[in-house]
């Protein structure tokens, strides 16, 4: 594959991976101590992949209140369910996010439990934690190392609650993934290397999910096409696409469908039956399509953000090459004071 480090992305998932018993432990203590709800707090792209989980929660669990919050709205708004007792995960790669590192701080003053994944140790945010999981990962792999986090997390407390009978035989199976998530990216490697280059200079693309795959969509368009290749891009829920955006599309706009593998497929199934019918340029990402270690197609919906953010990767570094714009870049984030 282009510009890819296969041993560096293995260590990555792997390393994640092996925090389960770290993650295990703590959410064992957290539920015999007790608990009210659960509150995901981040921004930006720690935002966006929490999405995923509260779908997931709110659509398995009868017995745990899950809440995804920006961290700077939060402080400010006076959430009427966030206690004491409420238990408050956050996601960081650099450890120093001010939003993240406050928000942190404000969670452990009031007296909430704090579980924090980061992969820059002794950083800000870690002086604020509870509960630590540290583990490598950079930009494009750093996805892959938060969802391992989440979900192992989010799969115990469900177990821990009586509502996930299958947990062994989930966490077994995900602990073969890396390999597959390797394939994945192969099998989409020529389809994004021609996208990008026949995409190099669009200047407007929509980016639809649901479901799952929502936040993946939010995060793809503001946080790639946007911040790291300065392209706008419209993120757009599959549900709300047919309460205005439609009326934007025309024979050349750029539609990129984000397909999961939940209740929510047949809210894709219409836009994409819309969109042939107006524009030429429709490209699906859609993880059905990859093979995946499980033998359940629950655990396949739980993981679907994941392998969605995996061959999605694959997209961005050829859209930096085509477009000769480095993923790194930026003109304001972290270089002026705002």
């Amino acid at each position: 594959m282009f510009n890819f480090d296969v041993p560096r992305y293995e260590k990555v998932v792997n390393d994640a991976i092996a925090l389960r018993p770290q993650i295990e432990q703590a959410v064992d203590e957290i539920c015999k101590q007790g608990y009210k709800n659960l509150f995901f707090i981040g921004c930006g792209g720690t935002y966006a992949h929490s999405l995923p989980m509260k779908y997931w929660m709110e659509t398995t669990s009868q017995k745990i209140s899950v809440y995804s919050v920006i961290a700077a709205e939060f402080m400010l708004m006076g959430h009427k369910a966030f206690s004491k007792d409420s238990v408050c995960i956050f996601s960081t790669r650099s450890g120093n996010t001010k939003e993240i590192v406050a928000a942190a701080k404000f969670c452990k003053e009031a007296g909430a439990r704090t579980l924090v994944y980061v992969s820059n140790d002794d950083t800000p945010v870690c002086e604020y934690a509870d509960y630590k999981f540290f583990s490598f990962a950079e930009d494009d792999c750093l996805c892959e190392a938060i969802y391992t986090y989440t979900i192992t997390l989010l799969a115990r407390f469900l177990k821990n609650a009586g509502e996930f009978d299958g947990y062994d035989q989930f966490m077994e199976q995900y602990s073969q993934i890396t390999p597959y998530l390797l394939q994945a990216k192969e099998q989409y490697e020529e389809r994004c290397a021609a996208m990008a280059a026949h995409h190099k200079g669009t200047d407007y693309h929509m980016v639809i999910g649901s479901g799952m795959l929502w936040g993946e969509a939010y995060d793809y368009a503001m946080c790639i096409l946007e911040e790291m290749q300065w392209i706008k891009t419209k993120s757009i829920h599959a549900a709300e696409f047919f309460h205005s955006t439609l009326e934007l599309v025309e024979k050349d706009t750029s539609l990129i469908l984000f397909y999961g593998e939940d209740e929510t497929r047949p809210l894709m199934d219409r836009v994409l039956a819309f969109a042939k019918k107006i524009t030429n340029e429709i490209n699906i990402f859609d993880t059905k399509e990859v093979a995946l270690p499980f033998t359940d197609p629950l655990y396949r919906k739980i993981v679907s953000p994941m392998v969605l953010y995996a061959i999605t990767e694959r997209l961005s570094c050829h859209l930096e090459k085509e477009r000769n714009h480095p993923l790194t870049v930026r003109r304001y984030y972290r270089q002026m004071e705002y």
